[in-house]
């Protein structure tokens, strides 16, 4: 066992001593900082109350847009509250300044109609403080003009009207549809809003976190194996003691530590510079406020949770397949160009819904499954009689596919013969 804890350690400090692994640590990171930080420092905005405009940095427009939010915090979206959010829009012309119809540039707005400059004011301030429930309405609609006639029934029957059309665009069973419609039932209807914009970026950023891992991973761990064999050191490794046996699984043990704490490292960087930036408030609200598509009965947090944690054990599957690579194709720019393909095959192509099976299967894989429109794939997987949802099922699928990975590169590593070089 010491000797096992000894290869280990040496073998970590051979991933650390490369300078292309501080490099790309080091970059990435900053990505996932300036990915949160650059459009606040980089934008500035016009807000127009009435007839005063004032300039705002991205940092105070944040806060603006913040402070106006939590104000309908704790509101149940119901008729009461869609009449205020009306109220407070009737009246307006919703023309951006480049003169195209469009409600979503709320702060560029002018108003039509016949106010004082006080009813103007009031207005302009209402509107500001109605906009992420105003949205809302759009996003489920996909009508600007939905909010001056739309009551709570009708919104919620939207919002159930679409949920069934993508069910039966995605062939869900009757099986599957009774799941989800019992998920929906223990749902809190009519929903709660509350202000969870930190949650809400986080979510959308494990997209971006999960290409940087998968680079960092093919980037660094690439030559774990390829090296031994690419400056002619096999010979000497492979007829050690434990050159065929534990060296192999403390080269494995290494690399997945490696993959795994890269990953924490680019996820916890983001988040707390996220949080920090957009606030922490709203971890209990569900998710249903940000996703309004989204039947998964949790909160934010929770799904934030989730996803992390298909994240980190993703980490530990992308770690084993760029060792296997390396031991079975013995040339580490080749293993960085399979994965680097790899990556791009899946964000650039997709399997329609009516290939069940086959688009099921696609989505499952960790380079596509790790992004927050997955939380709109409502199929499922049963096993034993129980339904199992693509983030529930998935982190199996990845141990199993990295246990078999790990036991088919131990036969190549220890079969491999110098002499046929």
């Amino acid at each position: 066992m010491n000797n096992f804890f000894t290869l280990y350690v040496y073998e970590l400090k051979k991933i650390f001593h490369r300078k292309i692994v501080w490099i790309t640590i080091g970059i990435l990171i900053a990505i996932a900082v300036s990915m949160v930080i650059v459009a606040p420092l980089s934008s500035t905005y016009s807000v127009t109350t009435g007839s005063t405009t004032v300039e705002m940095n991205g940092f105070e427009y944040l806060a603006y847009e913040k402070e106006n939010a939590q104000m309908q915090n704790g509101q149940k979206i119901d008729d009461s509250l869609l009449e205020e959010v009306a109220e407070a829009y009737r009246g307006w012309n919703m023309v951006e300044e480049d003169g195209e119809e469009d409600g979503s540039n709320i702060a560029s707005t002018t108003i039509a109609g016949d106010f004082t400059d006080e009813d103007m004011e009031e207005r302009a301030i209402k509107r500001e403080q109605y906009k992420e429930i105003y949205d809302y309405v759009y996003y489920i609609t996909g009508d600007y003009e939905a909010i001056y006639s739309i009551d709570a029934d009708t919104l919620y029957q939207t919002r159930n009207d679409k949920l069934q059309y993508t069910w039966t665009e995605q062939q869900l069973t009757e099986g599957e549809q009774a799941y989800w419609l019992e998920t929906e039932s223990a749902l809190d209807e009519p929903y709660t809003y509350g202000y969870a914009g930190g949650w809400e970026i986080i979510l959308e950023e494990f997209l971006t976190l999960n290409i940087m891992l998968f680079l960092a991973i093919a980037v660094c761990l690439a030559n774990t194996f390829s090296d031994e064999h690419v400056r002619k050191t096999d010979q000497l490794i492979l007829c050690s003691r434990y050159g065929r046996t534990r060296l192999f699984f403390a080269k494995i043990m290494a690399g997945v530590t490696f993959g795994v704490g890269s990953g924490m490292m680019f996820l916890l960087t983001a988040i707390l510079t996220t949080l920090l930036v957009y606030g922490a408030e709203g971890a209990d609200v569900a998710v249903q406020i940000y996703l309004p598509m989204c039947s998964r009965n949790m909160t934010v947090s929770q799904t934030v949770l989730l996803m992390s944690g298909v994240y980190v054990v993703a980490s530990i599957l992308y770690s084993i397949f760029a060792m296997f690579l390396s031991e079975a194709m013995k040339n580490g720019v080749a293993v960085m160009g399979i994965m680097t393909a790899s990556m791009m095959f899946t964000m650039l192509v997709g399997i329609p819904y009516r290939f069940r099976l086959l688009s099921q299967i696609y989505e499952l894989l960790p380079t596509v499954l790790v992004s927050v429109w997955q939380l709109w794939d409502d199929r499922l997987v049963k096993i034993g009689g129980v339904y199992l949802t693509n983030f529930q099922i998935a982190p199996m699928i990845y141990i199993i596919i990295s246990g078999l990975l790990i036991i088919w590169g131990s036969k190549v590593y220890k079969n491999y013969q110098v002499s046929g070089r």
